[in-house]
């Protein structure tokens, strides 16, 4: 039987909509991303869950929280430290701006993979690798179950390009919303098959207050 994993992208935080390299610094969830987390728990009510798997880092651990507080059995997320996003290294806490007024070719060449990460930082390889072997721990652990996984936006593209076996230069060729879903199956032989991308339709409608 083939295993089930849905991949989440926590609830918006101040980091986003600051625009910051948090990485692996801390940051919280907005008000707008409390409310965004909730409407995924209502959401996945009544879906069944083997085990629920999260990044240590709080935007992550809350998102996975919310997520199951309606799951018919008590779940508690069980932390992996490589679900954490990319440490951003020189860059970690840094606006978006701040980094580009210093160094804007520096800046666009990350966006543009002509450099495999940020100063001081972990690359794009890094990246890829650990956190689809945090997803390959979680399936072979569950073997024919459903399993959630609560991780970060560019840790989550890293991720899909490994599994999906795409080339280092399409690593960003996705768009990861906050509590997004993304659904892949996991079958015979290690063959990947992506079921579902980028589904946040629960959290379309929610405003900040």
């Amino acid at each position: 039987m083939a295993t089930e994993v849905i991949v989440v992208r926590h609830a918006e935080t101040y980091g986003n909509i600051e625009g910051r390299f948090c990485g692996h610094s801390e940051t919280e969830l907005t008000p707008k991303g409390v409310l965004q987390a909730q409407a995924l728990g209502r959401r996945l009510k009544g879906q069944h869950f083997d085990a629920a798997y999260s990044s240590d880092l709080t935007r992550a651990l809350y998102t996975a929280r919310y997520s199951i507080e309606h799951h018919a059995e008590p779940l508690d997320p069980r932390l992996d430290r490589d679900l954490r996003e990319m440490h951003y290294g020189e860059w970690e806490g840094l606006q978006a701006k701040e980094i580009g007024e210093r160094d804007a070719e520096l800046l666009r060449d990350f966006f543009t993979m002509k450099v495999s990460g940020a100063p001081g930082g972990e690359t794009i390889e890094q990246v890829r690798e650990r956190t689809a072997a945090a997803v390959r721990r979680a399936v072979d652990a569950h073997e024919g179950g459903q399993v959630l996984v609560v991780s970060h936006g560019n840790a989550i593209m890293a991720m899909l390009a490994e599994l999906l076996g795409m080339p280092r230069e399409s690593t960003w060729s996705f768009a990861v919303a906050n509590t997004s879903m993304t659904r892949l199956q996991f079958g015979r032989r290690g063959r990947v098959t992506l079921t579902g991308f980028n589904d946040h339709a629960h959290a379309l409608d929610i405003v900040a207050e």
